[in-house]
């Protein structure tokens, strides 16, 4: 056992300054082992852990080798361990109760599983209050590797293993991303909206035009404008061709009032409403919709499988409830799919397709998922009516009600009503949503003299899903405008994971019921990665009683990522009744200016003899999109100009700026972080902005100004609550400081909100405290003093260190009292002199300094007791 020798000089040093205990020991060059005793000392050094931080922890040090308390590191790492009452044997275990050890000191042993290891002299230090283990034997039993740095007296642990304290941090990261998607956030402050009169924002422009050597040309114009009128969301898009003319029906307006806190009006919209209409409706309708539904995404329960196609390698962005959700890259033939949670509440899904070149470069689709789910004893409606948009005129009304019977059963009803329909102007329907279990999902609707329809959803534990859906038609009906008798349909998907490849699998069949007839088609359908290369496999078959064969064909589709950034995507299609391959496809592209793509491509489609070469090159600039194709074949020829882009206007800066992706709808921050001298939270004349502000989060597109003192976010989702969390390390003087740095504020369609973050300016205080004995003054540390404002609060605390010395920073501007605290002076029988100290925090860029406070205590004299 080594025994602890009391160095009153090296320990002075220490307490000093580490670095000057370090160069002392370096210069001299002292060798402790030299002395008649083995010499070492205690200290607290930095243990830097990745992902958690550094922390100070008590070692031993011995000829520059570092021996670290072993219950001070396991309770950081927060490891088992616990000691007998003498403090003589610790035992415990590393994350698995099977990994226990046990250390008895008395014995010099360690037990590690059912190992007994005697430990040398050399492997331990032992104190009368702490037990020290070498740095080596941490890793050797342990398997936590320190690496002792003497010279700045450091050290830095290194581990494979998910130690608790790790694993926790990362569950609670878990957990907090879980609640944000249900929608739980915990900010330090909160910015509710307001409801501006009038607020210019977004403008969405796109020009398209096209030559054809057979055929009509054509130019397209689209012009959209986002701006808020009476606190409202409005919308207006301007869709202008030559070929097709200009009328009301083509083009799109709408007014929408969100107010989420309201309990009977959550949405009020007019213009082009959408509608979830039973009957057929092939025009818009124009009108009015009222809705207590929330504009969030609320509590999760589940996901619904959709997957679609579109053109290959398009972008497709997931919207649900107007929230951005996911997105995904369809692959070699524009396959995608996307698993859609399920939440409480009407379930609005919306995609948005944007392509590669500039033929058409986005649509909207808006889908109904058939499942609707409310909160337990909760009523939901949506009351819609309006004027149909084509040649009869015809009125439009549908009234939706849902109630929650419990979390897993929601039961509707309402009304629809169609004139012109002569199976029946009003339509009455029912339904219902319930969760048959856990994996089981089951939805059901009936309306009066149109449909009977249910789908029932099972999805097990590895992703496999079966979807069955039935639906039976009134064979008088001319609501839906076509006269199906009946629909079946049932899909199997799957993924499929190997060592080779990764894919999504669809099998599905639709059988459709007519009065003279009837069709069945099928689809089978792979899409993944094989060895490394996007592939599509896809089987289709269609077949009617009436059709002397059936039609089944399979394509098969991929790209391959080729030396110096070529793609390379070969597409074959087979027809199994001709024997014949019926289409080939062989594109490249290539990635060219950074910015810019080149793509060469050859079609021959061998059932319509048609051959096509084209060439294409895009460019996206900062604020526009733009490309150029031709395509000449010995059908047709044509050559496709396009440019899109928006622009954005922030009245907070009075500044017009450019974007290459569609703004209209989107939402916008701007963030002034200030100096708040007189800490009022408000920006008053004289608070100056400050640069080099930073976020932990990401949300949407970051920029700065030239003097990055204004930081701009654009590209944001509406009516959410968005998390910013502000970064207080990226502040250039420890005096600045962010009380609320995790803030929520309500985003806004089409303008940037303003933020305001007040940087409160701290002054510090600093003085010491001495002891005076007879005629001898020294300092002493343990000492509390409080601090006191002038309304006689008290504002803090602070402890003197062993010379006697204390130091705050953290005092906003303002008159205050420092006096050392009266209970404590009672207890040792002390008095103070001066009793209290007055001193002034004044306004200054970089926070005042108060150094000049001297407390002297001295035991209370007979005549004071």
């Amino acid at each position: 056992m080594r025994e602890k020798y009391s160095i009153s000089f090296f320990s002075a040093v220490i307490n000093l300054r580490k670095p000057a205990f370090v160069f002392f020991l370096l210069f001299c060059g002292i060798n402790m082992q030299a002395q008649e005793q083995p010499l070492y000392d205690e200290l607290l050094i930095d243990l830097k852990i990745p992902r958690l931080g550094t922390f100070e922890v008590p070692v031993a040090i011995i000829d520059q080798e570092a021996y670290l308390a072993v219950s001070s590191l396991f309770e950081i790492l927060q490891l088992k361990i616990d000691s007998n009452e003498s403090g003589k044997i610790f035992s415990g275990y590393v994350i698995d109760p099977a990994n226990s050890f046990r250390i008895n000191s008395v014995t010099s042993q360690l037990e590690v599983k059912d190992e007994v290891i005697e430990l040398q002299s050399d492997d331990y230090v032992i104190t009368p209050t702490t037990f020290y283990l070498r740095t080596g034997i941490f890793e050797k039993l342990f398997g936590l590797q320190v690496i002792f740095n003497f010279r700045s007296l450091s050290a830095e642990l290194q581990t494979s293993l998910e130690l608790p304290v790790v694993k926790q941090m990362r569950l609670e990261s878990m957990r907090s991303s879980i609640n944000r998607v249900k929608g739980v956030i915990e900010p330090d402050t909160l910015i509710r909206r307001d409801y501006p009169f009038f607020r210019a924002g977004m403008l969405d422009w796109g020009l398209i035009t096209t030559q054809q050597t057979r055929g009509d040309n054509d130019n397209r114009l689209n012009l959209g404008l986002g701006t808020m009128i009476a606190g409202g969301e409005t919308n207006l898009r301007l869709n202008y061709s030559t070929n097709i003319p200009l009328t009301s029906r083509n083009q799109f307006y709408q007014w929408k009032l969100v107010n989420n806190n309201s309990t009977y009006f959550k949405q009020i919209t007019a213009g082009k409403i959408f509608t979830r209409s039973t009957s057929s409706l092939f025009a818009p309708v124009v009108g009015i919709q009222f809705s207590n539904s929330p504009v969030m995404n609320r509590r999760s329960f589940g996901t619904y499988t959709l997957s679609e196609f579109t053109e290959p390698r398009w972008t497709v962005e997931l919207y649900v409830n107007n929230v951005l959700i996911d997105y995904t890259v369809a692959d070699a033939s524009g396959f995608y799919s996307f698993d859609i949670p399920l939440v409480y509440g009407n379930t609005s899904v919306d995609l948005r397709f944007y392509g590669p070149y500039g033929e058409e470069r986005s649509e909207e689709r808006n889908i109904n998922i058939p499942y609707n789910f409310i909160p337990k004893n909760e009523l939901e409606y949506t009351l819609s009516a309006g004027i149909v948009e084509d040649d009869e005129n015809r009125k439009f009304s549908r009234l939706n009600l849902n109630y929650g019977l419990s979390n897993g059963i929601t039961i509707g009803g309402g009304v629809e009503y169609l004139n012109g329909i002569d199976s029946g102007e009003v339509m009455p329907f029912l339904n219902t949503s319930a969760r048959l279990g856990s994996n089981l999902l089951f939805s059901g609707e009936y309306t009066y003299g149109v449909k009977a329809e249910a789908l029932l959803s099972y999805r097990s534990g590895s992703n496999f899903q079966v979807d069955l859906n039935y639906t039976n038609y009134d064979s008088d009906q001319t609501a839906v405008n076509y006269n199906y008798l009946e629909e079946r349909k049932i899909t199997l998907s799957s993924p499929i994971r190997t060592k080779f490849f990764t894919a999504f699998s669809r099998f599905s069949v639709n059988q459709v019921i007519l009065p003279t007839t009837q069709f069945t088609t099928g689809q089978f359908l792979l899409s993944g990665l094989l060895f490394g290369v996007s592939t599509n496999l896809t089987t289709f078959g269609l077949f009617n009683q009436n059709a002397l064969k059936p039609t089944v064909y399979t394509t098969l589709s991929q790209t391959y990522r080729l030396p110096y950034q070529f793609l390379f995507s070969p597409q074959i299609q087979y027809e199994y009744g001709s024997g014949r391959l019926t289409n080939t496809v062989l594109e490249f592209e290539r990635a060219i200016f950074k910015r810019g793509f080149f793509n060469i491509a050859y079609e021959n489609n061998f059932r319509r003899d048609a051959h096509t070469f084209e060439i294409g090159l895009r460019y996206n600039f900062n604020f526009a999109q733009t490309s150029l194709t031709s395509r000449i074949g010995n059908r047709n020829s044509s050559f496709v100009q396009s440019a899109q882009g928006s622009l954005l206007f922030d009245r907070n800066t009075q500044k017009l700026s450019g974007t290459r992706r569609n703004s209209v709808g989107k939402a916008g921050v701007t963030i002034y972080p200030f100096l708040d001298y007189n800490a009022n939270g408000k920006r008053d004349a004289m608070e100056p902005l400050v640069s080099g502000l930073k976020l932990k989060s990401k949300p949407g597109n970051l920029s700065y100004n030239k003097e990055k003192t204004i930081i701009q976010i654009s590209d944001l989702q509406p009516y959410r609550e968005l998390i910013l969390e502000i970064d207080p390390s990226s502040l250039d003087n420890i005096a600045w400081k962010i009380e609320n740095s995790r803030i929520a504020i309500e985003t806004l369609p089409n303008h940037y909100r303003k933020l305001e973050i007040p940087i409160n300016v701290l002054g510090e205080l600093s003085g010491m405290v001495f002891l005076k004995d007879k005629n001898k003054i020294e300092g002493q540390g343990r000492i509390l003093i409080n601090i006191y404002n002038s309304e006689k609060i008290k504002v803090t605390s602070v402890l003197s260190e062993g010379d006697g010395y204390f130091s705050y920073l953290g005092l906003k501007p303002g008159n205050y009292i420092a006096k050392i605290d009266e209970e404590q002076l009672n207890q040792l029988g002390f008095t103070s002199n001066p009793g209290k100290f007055s001193f002034d925090i004044e306004i200054s860029e970089f926070g005042d300094i108060v150094d000049n406070l001297e407390f002297i205590i001295e035991a209370k004299k007979e005549e004071d007791q």
